[in-house]
């Protein structure tokens, strides 16, 4: 400062603190350590779910070895039980959550279960045909009967609604109706194809294509971790990655001729192109299921439909795929497999 002038305080601030040179550190360099643990978490989920698959694979192998057909048959049974509990059941609960007013239609879960039981005749017609004295007539005019009481009584339980909020609560109740009927398609009606394929081609044909999607899942799972960048629909499922799907595809292709002989064996002409035709159903179309199960959830805010599987969720969780699956099989064998070659 001149002479006989007071330094400025500001300059002698600056002096003291000069500025920093110090580089921030780059938020790149934490991308490959945000990578590195997100793999190794979902390298961990992987190790977590192998357990309890091995172990459903195994009973499901000890079942099949000592009771064959009538085993996998009662399984699918009560499989079908439960798949339509979890599914209605993850929407039940989240009209509660919403404080839902549904409980004042008191004949609801009756209705819900007279559906299951109407789509259970229905889809099991054949298996109750060959264990009683029933015609095909007979089943369908049972069917009918039970349909239209379920009609009636419905419109009856709405008609006998009144007071403040009835229009919500009719709302209500077609929502869950139309619940329980899309489960009763989507879920009980296309399972119910196992059954005729068992009855008409053999357990093979049942545990082939349920072998391609378990591969299926997987290696889009292992692709998905060790290679996914690129999402494959984001914003329903947002684990599953391009990366997966078509590793996954690939994969499911490769296995299916010497996948195939295994399960269903034999000398049959065109098996291998059989096997290649189902498998890439198995990739291209079954996944799909998933999706749509996964919309369902986040529709809903649930993270599974249940807690059967440890490491799975329940048995939604693990057979939205299959489900697609068993109807194609069938349709597919049907069509352009001959049972005499």
């Amino acid at each position: 400062a001149p002479q006989g002038e007071q330094p400025n305080a500001a300059a002698i601030v600056e002096v003291k603190n000069p500025p920093s040179t110090a580089v921030a550190p780059s938020t790149t360099a934490a991308a490959p350590l945000a990578s590195a643990t997100s793999k190794s978490s979902k390298l961990s989920n992987l190790q977590e779910r192998t357990g309890p698959a091995v172990l459903m694979l195994g009973a499901t192998f000890l079942l099949l070895k000592y009771t064959g057909e009538k085993g996998l048959i009662g399984l699918i049974l009560l499989m079908q039980l439960g798949l339509y509990t979890e599914s209605t059941g993850v929407v039940e609960a989240f009209q509660a959550k919403k404080g839902s007013s549904i409980d004042k239609i008191k004949s609801y879960p009756v209705m819900k279960w007279w559906w299951f039981m109407t789509a259970m005749i229905f889809s099991g017609r054949d298996l109750i045909m060959q264990h009683t004295s029933l015609t095909g007539d007979q089943m369908n005019l049972m069917n009918f009967c039970m349909s239209a009481a379920s009609l009636v009584g419905a419109v009856i339980q709405l008609a006998m609604l009144s007071g403040p909020g009835t229009e919500d609560l009719y709302r209500e109740y077609l929502g869950k109706l139309a619940c329980c009927h899309f489960s009763l398609l989507f879920l009980v009606g296309q399972s119910s194809f196992w059954i005729k394929t068992v009855q008409e081609y053999g357990l093979g044909w049942v545990l082939f294509p349920a072998f391609l999607v378990i591969v299926n899942d997987t290696m889009a799972y292992v692709f998905g971790v060790l290679m996914g960048k690129h999402k494959l629909i984001p914003k329903l499922s947002p684990k599953k990655t391009v990366e997966g799907f078509v590793g996954a595809g690939l994969s499911t292709v490769a296995i299916a001729s010497p996948l195939v002989k295994r399960c269903v064996g034999g000398d049959i002409p065109n098996l291998g192109r059989h096997a290649i035709i189902l498998a890439v159903y198995a990739s291209l179309v079954s996944p799909f299921g998933g999706f749509l199960a996964s919309a369902v959830k986040r529709a809903h805010g649930a993270k599974d439909f249940g807690a059967l599987i440890p490491g799975h969720g329940g048995v939604v969780d693990r057979f939205d795929c299959q489900v697609v699956t068993a109807p194609f099989v069938y349709l597919y064998l049907k069509n352009f497999y001959k049972v005499e070659s």
